[in-house]
């Protein structure tokens, strides 16, 4: 049983479902697991998707990309995340592309299936549906906070508000960001070379070290 072996106690989407809902939504779901190389697009600006993805080991980058190829990281999805659900309820075509950024072993699941069903009190397809508005909730306050970073002005006030927030999810001054340094560029949409010379007369002021990506944010 996919569902119950790969989710039940791992993601947000499926909380507080049993082992006898779970079976229920296997049938309805359809899941399927599907391995992918890096670097792989899983779908492009203008198609439509009709799955909703679960990434259980990888990683997923949510890219928007211009008429000359420069590209500009939107969102990114690690493990226990889904991706493509609003665009996957909707219908609507998507707007960017998702990329995988590591090997990833991704579940998918029918979303038309289960929209199509009729929805009653106290069934695992109300606690799904439920589970599913929470999800998207929370990722759009993810965008709303990239969103708060860019709209500073300056690169070092960019750099600034990423790593205060990359303070304030791990609880801790020093952390580890996920992105490499082409990958930060791309998501604080900068360029890359800027970036590393902006970090490094941070380090020299004394405001923070790192090592790659790895970062100790220092009290003044």
């Amino acid at each position: 049983m996919i569902l119950q072996k790969e989710l039940a106690a791992n993601t947000r989407l499926f909380e507080g479902i049993t082992a006898s809902e779970l079976r229920c939504l296997e049938e309805i779901l359809k899941p399927h697991i599907r391995l992918i190389d890096a670097g792989e697009f899983l779908v492009h600006p203008g198609s439509t998707l009709k799955e909703i993805g679960v990434i259980l080991d990888g990683c997923v980058h949510m890219i928007s990309e211009d008429f000359w190829g420069n590209q500009n990281i939107i969102s990114e999805f690690s493990k226990w995340d889904c991706f493509g659900k609003a665009h996957s309820i909707s219908g609507n075509p998507m707007f960017f592309s998702l990329k995988t950024a590591k090997d990833s072993r991704i579940l998918f699941l029918d979303t038309k299936a289960f929209l199509k069903l009729p929805l009653s009190p106290d069934t695992a397809l109300q606690k799904l549906y439920l589970n599913l508005l929470l999800v998207i909730t929370e990722k759009k306050l993810t965008y709303m906070r990239k969103a708060e970073i860019l709209s500073h002005r300056s690169l070092r006030e960019k750099i600034s508000a990423f790593l205060t927030e990359e303070y304030r999810k791990t609880g801790t001054s020093t952390f580890t960001v996920s992105f490499n340094r082409q990958e930060m560029a791309d998501y604080l949409s900068v360029d890359r070379c800027a970036l590393s010379r902006e970090l490094s007369k941070m380090q020299k002021e004394g405001i923070l070290s790192y090592s790659k990506n790895h970062f100790t944010l220092i009290t003044i």
